[in-house]
Parts: C-alpha cells; structure tokens; sequence
C-alpha cells in the first residue's frame, strides 16, 4: 500500500508541472573484458582504429589494457541512447578481429595475474597518471578484483526540470536534490539488485588467494544459492577500509570534505607498500584511503565533469553536482549491450522516484542498516522467505515490493502523460518471471556446465549477433577515434614535467 507521503509528494510534483516540464539526460558507460575464443584474457594491446584510450570519447580502457569501457554522449531519449549504445557495440566489434567480449560481470578463468595487463596511455604526464593509479589499485586489492565489469547510469535533470519546482532553482537547491536522490537510491537499492543482478556465480580463480565465504559449484566454480549480484558483495567490487569515511550525502561539503579526508588519511598498509617501486618510480597517487576522489566505491556518486586534471572534489566544491552516476547495475548477459530500453527507461522511473520522495537526512543507524540491507540482498535476494530492516523492524521482501512497485507504477504513469512508453516498459520488466541472477544458475545447472563454459558459449552467441548486423555507418566514430589520435599527438608535443614532480602537483591541488 502506497503511503501517503508519496502520494503527497507525487501530487505535489504532477501540480508544478515537474513531469510536464521533465527532461532527463542519460549516458551510459559499459564494461567488458576482451577475451580469446578460449575464453582466456586478451595479451594484445587496445585496438589503435578504436582511437587513444586517453583521449577517445567513445571508447577507452578501464584498469586493464583488455577491459574496454564504451561511452556514450548524454541523450534526452532512452531510444536514441540505446540506438547510440548499440553502434558502440558494432564499431568496436568491427575492429576485434577474432577476439570477443566477455559479456558478463564476473571475470573469465585466470592462472594467475601476471595475465593481467594494466592498461596503458602512453607517456604524456595524464596518462601516466593514469597508469599509476591503476598501479596503486593493483598493489592495494589486486588486479582480478579490477577485472569485474559493470554498466554506469549517468543521469541528470534539464534546467527547466529544476524550474517547475523552484522560483530561484540555484546551485544549492539542485545540489540538495540531487544528494536527496542519492540517499533514496540507496534506500531502495535492494530493488536494483533483485531486478538487475546478474552475477551468482565465478570461477575460484577471482577469489585467488582471498578469504571469502562462498560455497562451492562444481570443480571450479564459487557461489552463493540465492546470490542476485557478487559483484556488488564483500567479495566484489569493494574495499572495506573506505567505511571509516562514513559518508553521509546529508550536505555537499560533508561529502567532499569525506572524500578529502580519505584521500589525505593515510592507511599503514598502504604506507607500508610505498609511493615509489623499487627504481624510484611513482606507484601510488597517494597512500590514503583513496589514492584519488574516483576510488570511492559506492553504487552512486555525485559528479561534475571538467578539464583534464582537474580535481573531481575542486569541481564539485566550485560548481556543484551536474549529474549522478549509478554504478551498482551488472552487466546483463543475455543483452547484447548488456542493457536495453526497457532496462534503461526502468532505471529512469526509478531514480525519479527517488528524487520526488521525501528524504530525510540520514542517520548513523540508518547508514549501517542500508549497509546490512544490501549484504543481504546481494548473498540472499533470491530467497523466497528474506527480510529487510527499515527503522529498525524486519519486513518481508514481498511486502517492500508491492509498496514499492505500486510507487513505480504511479511515477511511470505521471511520466508516460507526457512521454509515453515508461508504463509499458515498467510493465514488460516487472512481468519478467525469471531473473537474470536466476536465470545463469538454471541454465548453468540445467546443461551441467561450469560457469566459464557456460559464459563463454554465451558470449559468442552475443559476439555473432553483433558481427551479424550489416548497413552500419561508423563514419562518424572512426572520425572521433582519428581526432582522439591527434589528439594524442598534441599532448606529446607539451610534455616536459617529471612525473614525479607531476603527482606532487596533482595531489597539492586537492
């Protein structure tokens, strides 16, 4: 049963105007691992006609030299982003030869991690700042652990959107909003793991050396029988010493001075692994909690895009929030984009319902339960008798759902009076009986297969669909990778700082 604060709140919005005058912008950033067709990780460098990864717009690496992330512009449809998400896909496959697309969260099979190679940029100073925090990362958690792939949901709202809702819809009011859609996307995130989780499952070789708890699948294979996503647990894409910064997303300076904090707090162990290597080259940014402001892990983060070298926190302290990244989605299998429309305009419905919501500020308590919340969604959410906490009081699941989903369903609706599209959408997914998390334990125990087998097969299934599409037109992108290329060049020619002294710059900025 909805309660009657939405429904107030909702009221609210629908007579301002807030959905007659909405429009979203949304990109998306997506992971994956290029691979051999034996489904071991890929030696070979980054596709040169895929452009710089330093410079590109399109397309990049992430912390390895084989872990492609695909960038799309923002877009005001989740059509046209979806279009523009899918001819990434192409182009990028258009240059792979006989390699493929790891099209799953959790990492292929490695021997060791010496298979592991760090992404390069080449030696101008911001590319070798960038290859040195890839360095700090390795030396801090290890390189399988960076190897888990994911889909960011950068999404923001028109200045006009702001407008309905406010006389004077200052920096300060949308920074207010924003952090209050933060707080609520965390509440509810649990929803996002039971609908979007798709990682149960991974070969023993990612927890190589780690301690864990996961049982064991098969010969080979460690999982948990009612896991949504792995990748978003204690034994994915985590680190446990950030809980001392004990963020909060009450107020905007409270978080960056969190972040500060974290970057100038050092950790003895990573004191103990030192700045320089062995030859005196630089091997960490920093040896804080974070070597840098992105080292944060958390399932949503507040950004603001700016110049090469600027410092994420400098931004956000002199601008304010421009949009909001979601991080927490794993990468759907059975899509060849790992994420569709529907998907997308659900992931709109959602954060629009976390930003119309009333959210009070959070509490020590409630922090720690969201915490406990989704421990217990990500090792659980399969689980047809599970519990949450919220203040204080287990409640079933089943329960959280139907208020929750009536809520959505009224935010689609209020939505689709002036774009339609998003009820039909939230209808198609909440009808979907089988989730994807599901889904990969039944077919993997169904063909009695291990889950390296089984990701590999299903990965050439999506590698030929993509390689099966004819009439594309890259022009537009093999431009952007050529311009990236010259860019590239451009860089070399103002190099001349010591890297050294370069890090020592980069971190008096903060």
């Amino acid at each position: 049963m909805t309660s009657d604060a939405f429904k107030r709140s909702l009221k609210i919005h629908q007579e301002k105007g807030f959905f007659k005058n909405l429009t979203i912008h949304r990109g998306i950033e997506r992971e994956s691992l290029r691979v051999t067709h034996k489904g071991q990780i890929s030696q070979n460098n980054h596709p040169e006609n895929l452009g710089s990864p330093l410079t590109s717009k399109d397309i990049t690496t992430d912390f390895a030299e084989a872990l492609v992330e695909l960038v799309t512009p923002t877009f005001d449809s989740a059509e046209e982003l979806f279009k523009h998400l899918s001819l990434l896909h192409k182009f990028l496959y258009s240059e792979l030869g006989e390699e493929i697309l790891w099209n799953f969260s959790m990492p292929c099979a490695f021997q060791n991690e010496r298979e592991i190679r760090i992404a390069e940029y080449g030696d101008t100073n911001t590319g070798m700042l960038k290859h040195i925090y890839r360095k700090g990362l390795r030396l801090r958690y290890g390189s399988i652990m960076q190897c888990v792939s994911g889909i960011h949901y950068n999404f923001s709202l028109s200045k006009d959107s702001w407008g309905s809702l406010s006389n004077n819809p200052n920096q300060d009011f949308i920074n207010n909003k924003y952090l209050g859609t933060i707080r609520n996307i965390k509440r509810n995130f649990w929803f996002i793991l039971e609908r979007l989780g798709a990682s149960p499952i991974a070969h023993e070789s990612y927890l190589l050396n780690r301690e864990h708890s996961l049982n064991k699948h098969g010969k080979n294979d460690l999982f948990l029988p009612y896991a949504t996503s792995l990748r978003m647990s204690e034994v994915g894409y985590q680190s446990s010493v950030q809980n001392a910064l004990k963020i909060s997303y009450n107020n905007l300076d409270s978080f960056i001075d969190a972040i500060i904090n974290g970057i100038k707090t050092p950790v003895k162990g990573f004191e103990d692994l030192g700045l320089l290597d062995e030859t005196g080259a630089p091997q960490q940014i920093s040896t804080g909690i974070l070597q840098i402001e992105n080292e944060l892990y958390d399932i949503v983060r507040p950004k603001r895009s700016g110049p090469s070298g600027s410092r994420p926190a400098t931004l956000l302290r002199d601008a304010g929030i421009e949009y909001l990244e979601l991080r927490g989605i794993d990468v759907n299998p059975f899509i060849p984009e790992g994420i569709n429309e529907n998907k997308i305009k659900l992931l709109d419905i959602y954060i629009i319902h976390s930003l119309i919501s009333e959210s009070p500020e959070f509490s020590d308590k409630e922090i720690e339960e969201i915490r406990t919340n989704q421990k217990v969604m990500v090792e659980n959410g399969r689980s047809k008798d599970l519990k949450l906490r919220l203040n204080g009081i287990q409640i079933p699941l089943t329960k959280l759902q139907n208020i929750f989903c009536d809520e959505l369903t009224q935010v689609a609706d209020a939505m689709d009076e002036y774009r339609p599209g998003y009820a039909n959408a939230l209808r198609a997914e909440m009808n979907i009986d089988t989730l994807p998390s599901e889904r990969i334990m039944n077919e993997i125990e169904s063909q009695n297969l291990s889950f390296q087998e089984y990701a590999l097969i299903q990965s050439k299934k999506i590698a030929q669909e993509h390689r099966s599409s004819l009439n594309n037109d890259f022009s537009g992108l093999a431009q952007n990778a050529n311009n990236s290329l010259k860019d590239l060049k451009n860089l070399k020619e103002n190099m001349g700082m010591d890297i050294n002294k370069y890090v020592e710059l980069y971190n008096s900025k903060i």
